[in-house]
């Protein structure tokens, strides 16, 4: 009975609302058209171009887990767009593997720079990153001229970047294989308990051993450093800057956290991010497939409803939850983990939401 009573709960709409909302998607779908929605063209499709999706929502994952938003990403993700087109016009001797290395390493440097502004110097995180981002932007467009820029890449790492393995875009391994590390992180080390013991409640980690202003800045330099990757995956699936790429970017990433949050442990977590992702993803597909009209106003108009459905949501779900984390949860800031080195214990914690 007890474990009949474990499946329901699992298998409730509470936890898994989004997973209900996948299989309506494609049942409605499936009826109205068929011929269009249900074929490989589709899910290749959005397979391949929420890859890119996929990684700059768990970069900006980190940081939410930690209490705070980075709102650079998507300018952090053109910057390293850009620079590896630069770098493959003027630089070609470098060789690929050190553009990528470079472009990842000046992304997790501009986190690095969010997380002083937020960790050390106190900025609120959505003003700092705001600055960065439009920082980011203008050199962004200083480098290109303000004009689309053609990458000279190695055909051999484009045709990586375009291709598919198995009948899956190689992308899409990028980001699942980014998933798998970012959720063993959260779920099973000693930084993942104090990345959410830092976002749940900041002064009694801190009380409790936690260097939350370390582990703050730890989490913006990893999100740049995620940024920087999606950037180098994005490029090798086009070849080409312009100066619209980045924002768009941003949006469908954090609905995506905020819906996946209310998901599986009704917290930020790994995997409801991704399911939200492609079942918004695949709405939107639907959508403008059943579009009489260009369907251009589609995107920007779905992940905007979804973006405020998805915080509506996650305030339903906290207010219904309790304010105490299961001590059996591997993740879960127990008091026993944070008081490891110090005596103080946490008592009454409150979420933070920021």
């Amino acid at each position: 009975m007890r474990d009949v009573s474990g499946v329901l709960s699992a298998l409730s709409p509470r936890r898994v609302s989004v997973l209900y909302l996948l299989v309506l998607i494609i049942v409605i779908f499936s009826i109205t058209i068929p011929d269009l929605f249900l074929s490989e063209i589709t899910f290749q499709s959005v397979a391949r171009s929420q890859a890119v999706v996929g990684i700059l929502a768990l970069a900006a994952l980190l940081p939410f887990v930690a209490g705070e938003f980075d709102i650079s990403l998507g300018t952090n993700l053109a910057l390293s767009v850009i620079l590896m087109a630069w770098m493959s016009n003027n630089h070609p001797g470098l060789g690929v593997g050190t553009m990528c290395l470079i472009a990842v390493l000046v992304s997790a440097f501009v986190g690095l720079i969010n997380g002083i502004l937020v960790g050390k110097l106190g900025i609120n995180s959505f003003i700092a990153t705001l600055g960065t981002s439009q920082i980011l932007a203008a050199i962004a467009l200083k480098i290109s001229n303000n004009e689309q820029v053609l990458g000279s890449l190695p055909q051999g790492f484009m045709d990586l970047g375009q291709g598919r393995t198995f009948g899956v875009p190689n992308g899409l391994y990028v980001t699942l294989a980014l998933a798998l590390l970012v959720w063993y992180v959260l779920q099973w080390t000693k930084i993942g308990r104090h990345l959410y013991a830092s976002g749940f409640n900041r002064e009694a980690a801190r009380l409790s051993g936690v260097r939350t202003q370390r582990v703050v800045i730890g989490s913006f330099v990893a999100a740049g450093a995620i940024a920087g990757l999606a950037g180098v995956v994005f490029i090798a699936q086009v070849g080409t800057f312009t100066n619209s790429i980045g924002m768009p970017f941003l949006f469908p990433a954090y609905a995506a956290v905020f819906l996946g949050a209310t998901q599986f442990n009704l917290r930020p977590n790994v995997w409801g991010t991704l399911l939200a992702i492609f079942t918004l993803a695949l709405g939107v597909q639907g959508l403008q497939l059943s579009s009489s009209g260009a369907g251009f106003w589609i995107t920007p108009l779905f992940n905007g409803i979804a973006l405020v459905a998805a915080v509506l949501f996650s305030r339903l779900q906290n207010a219904r939850s309790t304010t105490q984390v299961e001590p059996t949860d591997p993740a879960g800031p127990h008091p026993s983990d944070l008081a490891a080195d110090n005596p103080t214990t946490v008592t009454d914690p409150q979420a933070v939401s920021r």
